[in-house]
């Protein structure tokens, strides 16, 4: 009866400890939530941030590169050969920097978080000092729904994720963003690179006085691989996600061929840095709309051809086929509905 009685009283005490631990841990999270997520909007870094990606980047080194053997280069058009093994083509470099406010357009999207992927590369080589950019100024267009997933929240925000609102991005010097975004994300291929475009960030160029960069993700699709041949209520689920609740999650393929594997393929892992294209003589066109399908069509030719150039750079991936969908804006929707 004894033995009974202690047992019940050490089960209802751990059971109280536990809930007690839970609440507080919860509170203190909730609290730190409301605190920092402030930064979601303000056009300022956080005060951890160089401290915790100085850490992110040992890591990377070690795990990705040294023992998955995914090792993660920049190519930058402008520079000598793309300068992929060095970045010594130093007019190349100042030939970037000339353009002091850029939004960087970033694709294919799939698992790696492409828009952070140019702002966190040029930081680990060392390559902003040399383009004259400060990475102070640098930060990240991302998806609503990414700043109310706790922990993950935390960590876009620390590497400078800004909600993708016109007015969070307003008066940015630099930022990246994903035009195709969760659309994008959803509809990759094993063998195709997949491009959705909206016209949105060219208009929103414009009227901000910005310049508009090129980033390809050339290896996006090979360090985790689609799974293409989904069952329908699989890509049903998915696209419901999209369009009910703003959230997208990709199905693929790490090493070995086994789905969901955290490891990736090991390969090299380019991101490839176009040549920037120049809006200044678009701004003040009387036909706004003629002067976004001008910027359009250098972006895509601009796209098309860093496609080219990395696949002869890196001597990889000729089978794979470049797609590029035109989008409609919201802009554009609107209009029909009126």
């Amino acid at each position: 009866m004894n033995n009974e009685l202690f047992f019940t009283n050490s089960l209802v005490k751990a059971v109280v400890g536990a809930s007690l631990s839970t609440l507080l841990v919860s509170s203190l999270y909730a609290t730190w939530w409301a605190w920092s997520h402030k930064y979601a909007t303000l056009r300022k870094h956080v005060p951890w941030r160089r401290a915790v990606v100085a850490y992110l980047i040992f890591w990377d080194v070690l795990i990705f590169e040294k023992i998955l053997g995914m090792d993660r280069k920049l190519h930058m058009s402008l520079c000598k050969k793309g300068s992929r093994d060095g970045y010594t083509d130093d007019t190349g470099l100042r030939k970037y920097a000339k353009h002091s406010r850029v939004c960087w357009a970033a694709g294919p999207h799939h698992l790696l978080l492409p828009s952070f992927a140019f702002a966190f590369q040029a930081e680990r080589d060392g390559i902003h000092d040399k383009m004259g950019v400060d990475m102070d100024d640098i930060f990240t267009a991302a998806a609503t729904i990414l700043f109310y997933i706790p922990f993950l929240r935390d960590l876009v925000i620390t590497l400078g994720g800004r909600i993708a609102s016109p007015e969070v991005l307003e008066g940015m010097k630099m930022f990246a963003l994903a035009p195709g975004g969760i659309h994008e994300m959803i509809r990759q291929g094993e063998n195709h690179d997949r491009l959705y475009l909206r016209t949105g960030f060219i208009r929103f160029a414009l009227r901000k006085n910005l310049d508009v960069c090129p980033i390809y993700l050339f290896d996006e699709n090979e360090c985790y691989k689609p799974i293409s041949d989904l069952p329908e209520w699989c890509v049903t689920f998915q696209r419901w996600c999209h369009r009910r609740i703003g959230l997208g999650f990709s199905i693929w393929k790490g090493r070995w061929g086994i789905p969901f594997n955290p490891l990736p393929n090991g390969c090299e892992y380019v991101v490839g840095v176009g040549r920037p294209i120049d809006t200044a003589k678009f701004r003040d066109m009387e036909d706004q709309d003629e002067a976004i399908e001008k910027v359009m069509e250098l972006y895509i030719a601009e796209v098309r051809r860093l496609f080219k150039e990395l696949q002869t750079d890196t001597g990889r991936r000729k089978d794979v086929v470049l797609e590029i969908e035109r989008l409609q804006s919201r802009s554009q929707r609107n209009k029909k509905t009126d």
